[in-house]
């Protein structure tokens, strides 16, 4: 087994994929948290085998693949990030382990930082989402996708924390309808479920290429102009 030593500025910048040894730390967003470095440990061909963590020079995890299998080097794969996913202040660690470039979707192994244990625990949940990200201004995680249409076409579901685990509060959608014209103006769907009472209550509404509402307009949207996603 082959290991390849990363360097990690400040535990908020991409490890570069040159992957040349260098012996920074990784700092914790809080004082009290170790400082940690992380090395990959590969196959003779380079696909990495583990993420090794280490604290003090001496190496206290080797953290798999959540995958179960190795993660080949190219199109980003193997980069690893250092984002506050649960909010408590502490720096979480993901490595991207698929990429899929039509769509630009991203998976990803997540592992939350645990400041009792001063280790890292694989999230389950999190490593299922496809593109996750955290907004600290809602205290959410956001995942979504494209989909293939003649718009842009996508997916998108917003979680909160509840109990140490995800719970899901928003889901959103703009689709083609492929029962409608191809000809038809309002041939796209428009769907927002928001949670009410502990329930997710759905909405929808087709729309035209400008994102304008088709009469007849859904009762309950307050707003008048739908704008595509980017």
């Amino acid at each position: 087994m082959i290991r390849v030593a990363l360097s990690c500025l400040a535990c908020a910048v991409l490890i570069a994929s040159s992957l040349v040894a260098q012996e920074q730390s990784v700092p914790q967003e809080k004082p009290s948290a170790p400082e940690f470095r992380f090395e990959y440990a590969t196959d003779p061909a380079g696909a990495i085998r583990q993420v090794l963590v280490y604290r003090d020079q001496v190496q206290i995890q080797a953290l798999d693949s959540c995958t179960g299998r190795d993660v080949p080097r190219g199109n980003g794969l193997g980069e690893l990030w250092h984002p506050d996913f649960n909010f408590d202040g502490y720096r979480d660690l993901m490595m991207r382990v698929e990429f899929e470039p039509v769509t630009d979707s991203s998976s990803y192994c997540i592992w939350l930082y645990d400041p009792k244990t001063q280790t890292f625990v694989l999230s389950d949940e999190l490593s299922h989402l496809i593109n996750p990200q955290p907004d600290p201004d809602h205290k959410t995680v956001v995942a979504g996708r494209k989909i293939l249409c003649s718009r842009q076409c996508y997916e998108e579901d917003t979680y909160k924390w509840s109990d140490g685990h995800l719970r899901l509060v928003r889901e959103e959608s703009l689709t083609e309808d492929p029962l409608v014209a191809p000809e038809s103006q309002c041939r796209w769907v428009w769907a927002i479920k928001k949670e009410r009472n502990g329930k997710l209550v759905e909405n929808r509404d087709r729309v035209d290429p400008a994102g304008l509402r088709c009469e007849p307009h859904t009762a309950g949207l307050s707003e008048d102009i739908l704008p595509f996603r980017q």
